[in-house]
């Protein structure tokens, strides 16, 4: 199984484009063969999918619609990071305008 299948197998996602830059992102090869010591950063490139679905719309065309539940994958995300103590990130101070 390669590292994009393996993403692919936990969150059911089939954008290749998405995933590959996801995997990248974290300094992961796509087509490398998934190991156990690649396992953080597929979660955390999964935790990356779910924060970035969240701020999708719903789509239609014709009787075709997807719409994904954002509050959920939000939290799908924060556990994850909860996961290997990591915290979103926050943003502190002052409006720089």
């Amino acid at each position: 199984m390669t590292n994009k299948e393996a993403l692919q197998a936990q969150t059911e996602y089939s954008n290749d484009n998405l995933l590959e830059k996801l995997l990248l992102d974290r300094g992961v090869t796509t087509g490398g063969t998934y190991t156990a010591a690649n396992a953080k950063d597929i979660d955390l490139a999964a935790a990356s999918l779910y924060f970035t679905l969240s701020t999708h719309p719903e789509f239609k065309e014709g009787s075709f619609a997807t719409k994904y539940n954002g509050v959920q994958l939000i939290a799908m995300a924060k556990m994850i990071l909860k996961k290997y103590d990591m915290d979103e990130a926050v943003v502190n101070g002052a409006a720089i305008w």
